[in-house]
């Protein structure tokens, strides 16, 4: 190949060129991110259940989640937090699973699910590095106040941000949303229930006043008949039996009539409530008729079935499935969603407009479940009304029959009073029957007592449902607003005759204005009229100003969160919003957009800081080069390997779908100093045979050709140290590979180069060359000659100094920290500030105020914004219903534009902790760069105690804190109960409730709807601004005194069979226990668990606070089937250095084996392999020589070294065996080795010491990352180059004493050999 390059340059400069072009090409069309893609395998499910215990959610939501989604496909852990008034279940899945088929078959499983009414719809997210959000910004508009600023925000800035390619979402905090309040209102429904009960106790009274008249009436016969027979007595008898019978039919009819008059009141009262209750149902149900909504369902199935007919083969061949019927798009949305913007792009778009899933899905429920309830209902109502009509009816003849009698005991009155009159024999007769009516009076008065009884019966169900009670309630409420606020087309008409034209009819329309709502009919009912939405309740527009705390520069404003897409750029999302918010505020005079903090930036900065370091360390690289070579030219073909190699790497890594991040451009930096170490073997190698008088294309052949074992050697030990990165797993996978194989390329590319560009310019760059002298030099290499000749004779010195330093280095880092990842220090500064527990919520936002002063006087500080713990969760994406936070900050801190430096930047924050140390809460400053991911990746400490019973979890919980409160360094010790609600246990008696016919469900039941106070009914559209309709029923609020006393219905069934409905009050069977609550319950695999967090003090190591801390806990007797294990940042740092020793151990073993193949030896390697350790006592100096402590990015500074001081070795060993196969002496070879390969062992080590050195001793925050891994190269390289030139020798001396041999398969030589070309000319005499 050497050769072919040599011969064909042009073949190699136009190769050159094209690999320079496209490479340039791919590195404007990379991705750039802040980290590699992270595909993090989990899945988190949110569900909200308003109002809901942790215990009630765990049992109603958690476990029946937990069961469903253990059988999905690929989950291999299941963990979960239920809390007050939300459920979160996170799904950890295996590795390289496919999540999108993973959300489809979670989704698949949550509709399967039965959840309690109240919960909302499960919101799925997949945890990604996309959760957090590109860019937060401030929002302030000159001369407008929060309310402007808040509707300017959510009609123009969020829909301008979500145009922007590659923004997927925009959220905002602190500004103002309104909501139409619907709240009953209990005096105007008293005032409706007093006008239906005067309606009914008109007719009562009027039943009473009858049933009082026949009492009456009956005193009145009594009183008559005792003067009757004070009067027979001196009358004739027969004169007193006619009066006894007289007055007898009388009473008797008299008593009949009013007992048949009040039961008619009592059935006319139960008439008038049973068509109240009709009249609200026929309401609804018009409203339904009146929107034709039987008829849409019925033709939208129509239609849905003719396109199954007519439109299936183009549906097909476009992969859409249509719809069978309206339930088969609900039960299918994706599929619907696809099928509808299918044939929106067939030209229908404006006739499936209004196709939407909320409407279908409303339409579905009237149709198919409320229409059928509505029919029943009045069917059953109307049952009742005619039962009661009949017996009016039959009431009605009673009285006609009754007065019919009773005129006829009168006339018979009139005729007995001419009888005594006309003679004394008839009273005579009278007075005979006088007992007998006198018993006839105490019937009569038996029975009006029972028609008193019957009507204070009759009474009493009237006024019980004399009111609005079914009616003026939030669901009944809430069902008549989603049936009137109602649109959805109908289908269509054609015009008469034979016309094509077509008419969509559409049905109803959204109400508009608060007038719809307050017009709105409820019902009419006899005596009172048409019922309207106002006449039960309030209806106003209400906000959230003031709810939440956000403030700009101490000012209320509003800050925006922007989130890219998944397969967006960061760099490229911030660079497009950044260039839309200058559009804006050219555009509207006054606006002010200001990022607060910015992805994009960090990218930037990072970028900056690394090329600044890589453009540095080749300045240096070339610089070491001329001092060498003392020859321009040879140090350009050097230098050019540099560039083109970068490129060459850039183009592998754009087809690799590599973006370019910190770790890619720490592993392009890393590789600067490296990539020049063949072409130098390869090029100083060519000038020493051109200076011994060779040819250059000749020398170029032979140089290469001599040196391409060992380069390739040392090439392949280099990425055979990175090659087993790709059997990480996790965390460290994700961070490590992209890096490795970044290395990779480059190496690869630079072995490319030295094997065929470099000889191809050499052959024509090196044609005129001057031999150098290098004078002191070669004085040099003169005393390392008699060091190593001396050490050599006395090999026990260098052997033992080398291995106390290791044991000293060994021993240190024992103490030493290990940490996951370096702080990155940005050039932004955050802060959280946590208030004391028991603040009110004025005090904590004034105390957040006093922050923001502090703050805002410090000198360096730009802008400042601040938003309260529940809008930091909306900004991040958590969403999950844990109510408003109002005891912690977040502060976001923007620095003046000219501060880079990091010690400025530390020194801001060091005045920023002591401007607020003295405010009376808490205040962590922080200067890191990696803002929120510190959340997602984990930090401080984290103990998770597991078992069955959470009393005693708490317990073992509380003994746990207090242990870690012994081990100083931890702070903020927490379970994560402290916030846990005040709780009242009722306690039931079964059998008093079940003696009642009540179970402890029903209880549960009644008293859980009578604790729902607010619903969400429909989004209405006021002006030009979307309002969600919330009803709230605090007509009747429950509390710890009237609590027992709340009433409860039950039916129960009499010993005659028939069913009597009863109430009784809560304390008659029930007893109140307070208590503490849990804030929450965890569970992992349905296991419960308490998590003990703590953080970690400045100054302080978690590792090693964590090493302590177990000693402790292993002194602790815990209770059989409770255990306890440490997770968080130690678990992940123990995790990452298990794999570190295992990717360590596994390059180990691949260099050895690549020696093996290049020295023809088992153990010849290990002379080599013995430099790892010197390597390693080198970084390990470093780090304790800059107080760096052990973190990822500085092991793999290890892992590189590995693979880094061997290659000089590999040279050395390689030269030496060629001297002894020349018949050269072992020591005599090794000296002649040593100072022969002196210059490309220092030059190859000075250029990437040099070009590493960079970024150990930069400012620049960007920098901040590597610097680990960069002290570990540069000491390393350092301690190992100078203990290669002494230690290698010394142990070649040791284990290689053996002759050297090469075995004889020919000479491979064939420049001799005509070509083909040749070979015509000759065959031709030419």
């Amino acid at each position: 190949m050497t050769k072919y390059c040599v011969k064909k340059p042009f073949t190699i400069f136009v190769a050159v060129i094209a690999v320079m072009v496209i490479g340039i090409v791919s590195l404007m069309r990379m991705k750039t991110d802040l980290l590699p893609d992270m595909s993090l395998p989990y899945l988190m499910i949110i569900t909200t259940d308003p109002g809901a215990s942790p215990e009630k959610v765990e049992s109603e939501v958690t476990a029946p989640m937990e069961q469903a989604l253990g059988t999905v496909t690929g989950v291999e852990n299941i963990t979960s937090v239920s809390a007050e008034n939300y459920s979160m279940v996170t799904l950890e899945f295996v590795e390289n699973t496919n999540m999108d088929s993973a959300m489809v078959k979670v989704t698949a499983q949550l509709n399967q699910l039965d959840l309690p009414e109240t919960c909302g719809t499960p919101n799925m997210l997949e945890i990604s590095m996309d959760m957090m959000a590109t860019m937060y910004a401030t929002v302030s508009y000159e001369d407008k106040d929060i309310y402007q600023v808040s509707d300017f925000t959510e009609e123009i800035i969020k829909p301008y941000f979500e145009r922007q390619d590659g923004v997927a979402s925009v959220s905002a905090v602190g500004s103002v949303e309104k909501t139409v309040e619907v709240r009953l209102n209990a005096s105007k429904i008293d005032q409706i229930n007093d006008k239906i009960l005067a309606e009914t106790n008109e007719k009562l009274t009027e039943a009473k006043g009858q049933i009082e008249e026949a009492a009456a009436q009956l005193e009145d016969g009594k009183k008559k008949l005792a003067d009757a027979r004070s009067e027979l007595e001196r009358q004739q008898s027969d004169l007193k039996q006619a009066q006894s019978e007289t007055s007898k039919k009388l009473a008797e009819a008299s008593l009949a009539l009013d007992q048949a008059q009040a039961t008619k009141a009592a059935y006319e009262a139960n008439l008038t409530s049973l068509q109240a209750s009709k009249a609200g149902l026929e309401a609804e149900k018009k409203a339904y008729d009146d929107n034709h909504l039987q008829d849409t369902y019925n033709q939208i199935n129509g239609a849905l079935a003719a396109m199954q007919t007519t439109l299936a083969q183009p549906a097909q061949l476009a992969g859409i499935t249509i719809p069978t019927d309206v339930d088969d798009a609900l039960a299918n949305p994706e599929q619907f969603e696809a099928f509808v913007e299918w044939i929106s792009q067939m030209g229908m778009a404006d006739q499936v407009k209004d196709l939407t899933l909320d409407n279908l899905q409303q339409l579905s429920d009237v149709v198919t479940k409320r229409l059928p309830q509505i029919e029943t209902g009045l069917a059953n109502l109307q049952t009742q009304i005619l039962a009661v009509e009949q017996a009016v009816k039959q009431i009605n003849r009673q009285m006609d029959q009754i007065d019919e009698k009773y005129k006829e005991a009168d006339s018979g009155k009139f005729q007995a009073a001419i009888s005594m009159a006309s003679g004394d024999a008839q009273m005579a007769n009278g007075l005979s029957g006088m007992e007998s009516s006198e018993k006839d009076l105490e019937e009569a008065k038996k029975e009006l007592k029972e028609a008193k009884k019957q009507y204070r019966q009759s009474r009493k169900a009237a006024l019980e449902n004399a009111n609005i009670s079914n009616l003026a309630n939030m669901d009944t409420l809430s069902q008549m607003i989603t049936a009137q606020d109602f649109s959805m087309p109908a289908g269509y008409i054609r015009d008469q005759g034979k016309s094509e034209n077509q008419w969509l009819i559409k049905v109803g329309e959204h109400y508009d204005s608060l007038e719809n709502l307050e017009t709105m009919l409820l019902c009419k009912l006899p005596g009172v009229g048409n019922v309207r939405m106002s006449d039960v309740a309030d209806i106003t527009v209400i906000d959230n100003a003031g709810e939440n705390y956000a403030k700009i520069n101490g000012e209320e404003g509003v800050l925006i969160s922007i989130f890219k897409g998944s397969t967006a750029s960061t760099s490229d999302v911030a660079k497009t919003c950044e260039a839309a918010m200058e559009k804006l505020e050219e555009d509207y005079e006054g606006l002010k957009v200001t990022p607060i903090m910015n992805q994009g930036d960090y990218i930037t900065m990072f970028i900056s800081s690394i090329l600044q370091s890589m453009v540095s360390g080749a300045l240096l690289a070339v610089l070491v080069l001329i001092l060498f070579f003392k020859d321009v030219k040879p140090t350009l073909v050097v230098a050019f390997s540099i560039p083109f190699s970068v490129l060459f790497a850039i183009l592998i890594m754009y087809f690799s779908d590599i973006s370019i991040n910190i770790m890619t451009l720490a592993g392009l930096g890393l590789a600067i100093g490296m990539l020049v170490d063949n072409s130098i073997v390869v090029i100083e190698n060519i000038y020493r045979i051109r200076n011994h008088g060779i040819s250059a294309p000749r020398a170029a052949v032979q140089g290469a050709k001599q040196v391409a074992g060992p380069i390739i050697s040392s090439t392949l030990t280099t990425i055979c140290v990175f090659l087993p990165m790709i059997f990480t797993s996790g965390l460290v996978a994700e961070l490590m590979v992209p890096f490795a194989m970044t290395i990779s390329y480059a190496l690869t590319a630079s072995l490319a180069v030295a094997l065929t560009i470099v000889p191809t310019a050499g052959s024509i760059l090196l044609n005129h060359t001057k031999e150098k002298r290098y004078p002191l030099f070669e004085k040099v290499q003169n005393v390392y000659g008699k060091l190593l000749s001396f050490c050599l004779r006395f090999k026990i010195i260098p052997l033992a100094l080398a291995v106390v330093l290791l044991a000293i280095c060994v021993r240190e880092v024992m103490r030493m920290g290990i940490t996951m990842l370096p702080e990155m220090t940005g050039e932004q500064i955050s802060m959280t500030v946590n208030v004391p527990e028991e603040t009110e919520k004025e005090d904590a936002f004034a105390m957040a105020d006093r922050v923001m002063e502090a703050v805002l006087s410090v000198d360096g500080v730009a802008t400042v914004g601040a938003m309260d713990g529940s809008s930091t969760s909306s900004m991040l994406g958590a969403g999950a219903g844990g109510g408003e936070n109002f005891l912690n900050y977040s502060f976001s801190i923007l620095l003046d534009e000219e501060i880079k430096d990091v010690r400025k930047i530390r020194a801001i924050a060091k005045e920023l902790e002591d401007a607020t140390a003295d405010i009376g809460c808490e205040v962590a400053v922080s200067s890191s760069a990696m803002g929120d991911m510190t959340a997602m990746m984990g930090s401080g400490l984290s103990l998770n105690i597991y078992g069955d019973d959470m009393d005693t979890l708490l317990q073992i919980s509380e003994d746990v804190q207090e242990i870690v409160a012994q081990t100083e360094g931890f702070e903020n010790i927490s379970n994560g109960q402290e916030d846990g609600a005040q709780e009242i246990h009722l306690i039931i008696n079964k059998d008093r409730a079940m003696k009642r016919g009540l179970t402890v469900a029903q209880i549960y039941g009644t008293l859980a709807s009578r604790l729902t106070t607010e619903k969400d009914s429909v989004t209405m559209s006021v002006g030009d601004t979307d309002m969600t309709v919330q009803l709230v029923d605090e007509t009747e609020l429950l509390n710890r005194k009237n609590l027992l006393k709340m009433e409860l219905e039950a039916t129960v069934t009499n010993e005659d069979g028939t069913t009597e409905t009863k109430k009784y009050e809560l304390g008659d069977f029930a007893e109140l226990e307070y208590g503490q609550g849990l804030a929450s319950i965890s569970r992992e695999n349905q296991s419960h668990y308490i998590t003990i967090t703590a953080d970690t003090m400045e100054g302080y190591n978690t590792t090693l606070l964590t090493r302590e801390l177990k000693k402790d806990l292993k002194a602790y007797e815990i209770a059989d089937g409770y255990s306890i294990e440490i997770g968080g940042e130690s678990d992940q740092v123990d995790d990452m250095v298990s794999q570190m020793t295992q990717l360590i151990a596994l390059g180990f073993l691949l260099i050895y084996l690549v020696m093996v193949a290049q020295f023809q030896s088992l153990l010849s390697p290990f002379i080599v392999l013995f430099t790892i350790p010197l390597a390693f006592t080198g970084g390990l100096l470093g780090l304790l020589a800059f107080g760096e402590q052990l973190s990822l990015m500085s092991l793999l500074g290890f892992t590189i070294l590995m693979g880094t001081v061997v290659n000089n070795g590999i040279v050395f060993v390689d030269y030496a065996n060629q001297l002894r196969i020349g018949g050269m002496g072992r020591r005599e070879a090794l000296i002649a080795t040593g100072k022969t390969r002196m210059r490309p062992i220092l030059m190859t080590a000075l250029t990437t010491i040099l070009s590493m050195s960079m970024m150990i001793f930069s400012k620049e925050a960007g920098n901040s990352m590597g610097r680990g891994m960069a002290i570990v190269v540069v000491g390393g390289l350092l301690y190992a180059t100078l203990m290669t030139l002494f230690i290698i020798p010394v142990m070649y001396d040791i284990f290689y004493r053996k002759q050297p041999h090469q075995v004889d398969v020919g000479d491979d030589d064939l420049d001799e050999i005509l070509d083909e070309a040749q070979e015509y000319m000759r065959e031709n005499d030419f």
